[in-house]
């Protein structure tokens, strides 16, 4: 095998077999197209390897060794959605979190910030200024040091139309020396004129299995709480990060008992334990603590069902889960669900928390005695009690 190949090998990239396969079979040949689209769900892991691939395909010029990482490569450059108001230190130091570790967050819908960065709610997007001023002028560079000049551009579904027609222009005349690898999660969003130009490569979703074995020979996690933090993060392995396990202990047993104090209306216990949620956790950490609170209904779900509990994520709370089924046999845990799914838009479009878990409090006393909520959805309104009229 060449040299391409076998250090394209030795990179402990997760997953997709598939993938590598296809890669290193382009990298041996040396049939090396001008553009690449990479499309996947979240987790795949796209931009490791993306940035992997490009490092195989500069390591060698004039039959001479190019032995340099990404991030110090000239001929390699990254680009990713950014906010209007974000400048290019912003990015810079986005991409410096990259070079940490190929699977680090820097995505803005994903990467916990501060407060006061959460609090804005910036949209991240290629605006036609960024194109003009930051993608488009790599174009015209000739390689340095590599065989190629490598734009490496992330969610390009996030292109405005404007942004998206300038760049089709760029692919409708590649440059010889130019090599574009782009990813996006939502394959259908692209211009059809774009994605016709690329060579397509569709990335699925990492296994259970790839993902605790990485956690185990990456991060050196015991066995036990790799399998736990792989099944919490639903095999996205960039999530497993971000993972606190004595938190997230702490805030199964708070969300149990939230549960519990739905259940009876205790209004002093559910309001010490929003309070506690709201002033203690960034939206972020809010959002995490939905996703905890879904992943455990569903192994309510699941035990409900098959009175298995081969299947559940939180298996060491075993015993909670077998008593709150056997408790509670009319609830309606896939409604309650249901509920929780627009709470993690409302988050991030700043809907006061304390209220929206006040409302998930009272939905789910009803739900949980098999019930409807106690609001319908057509009359939200009346969560406000100011609004509510006596008739």
């Amino acid at each position: 095998m060449g040299g391409g190949l076998m250090a394209f090998l030795s990179d402990d990239l997760i997953g997709q077999h598939r993938v590598k396969e296809l890669l290193n079979s382009i990298i041996e040949r040396n049939r090396v197209g001008h553009a690449y689209l990479f499309s996947g769900p979240k987790g795949s892991g796209m931009l490791p390897f993306a940035l992997r691939f490009a490092e195989c395909i500069n390591q060698k010029k004039d039959g001479q060794e190019v032995e340099l990482p990404w991030h110090k490569h000239p001929d390699i450059h990254v680009f990713i959605p950014m906010p209007s108001s974000a400048g290019i230190q912003e990015r810079n130091e986005r991409l410096e979190w990259l070079s940490e570790d190929s699977y680090n967050l820097i995505e803005y819908a994903d990467r916990p910030d501060s407060d006061k960065e959460r609090s804005k709610n910036r949209q991240a997007f290629y605006s036609i200024d960024y194109f003009r001023s930051e993608i488009r002028p790599v174009t015209r560079l000739r390689p340095y040091q590599g065989k190629k000049v490598v734009a490496i551009m992330t969610q390009v579904e996030t292109m405005r139309k404007e942004t998206a027609n300038s760049f089709l222009k760029l692919l409708e005349e590649p440059s010889e020396g130019v090599l574009f690898i782009l990813t996006t999660h939502h394959y259908e969003q692209l211009l059809p004129t774009i994605t016709s130009r690329c060579q397509h490569i569709a990335f699925g979703q990492n296994t259970l299995e790839d993902v605790q074995k990485a956690l185990i020979e990456r991060d050196q996690m015991p066995k036990d709480k790799a399998a736990l933090v792989a099944k919490l993060t639903q095999a996205n392995y960039a999530k497993t990060k971000d993972i606190d396990l004595d938190l997230i202990h702490q805030s199964r047993s708070e969300m149990i008992d939230f549960i519990r104090s739905s259940y009876v209306l205790d209004a002093i216990k559910i309001n010490s334990i929003i309070l506690n949620w709201t002033s203690t956790r960034n939206t972020e950490g809010l959002i995490q603590l939905i996703e905890l609170l879904e992943s455990f209904l569903r192994d309510l779900i699941v035990y409900s069902h098959t009175q298995s509990t081969e299947s559940l994520i939180h298996e060491d709370e075993v015993e909670t889960i077998k008593n709150i089924v056997l408790n509670l046999k009319e609830a309606d845990y896939r409604a309650m669900i249901d509920i929780l799914t627009p709470v993690y838009t409302e988050l991030r479009q700043n809907v006061q928390p304390k209220l929206l878990l006040t409302v998930l409090a009272f939905n789910f006393s009803t739900l949980l005695r098999g019930q409807g909520p106690s609001i319908p959805k057509e009359r939200a309104f009346m969560h406000l009690p100011a609004l509510q009229l006596n008739t």
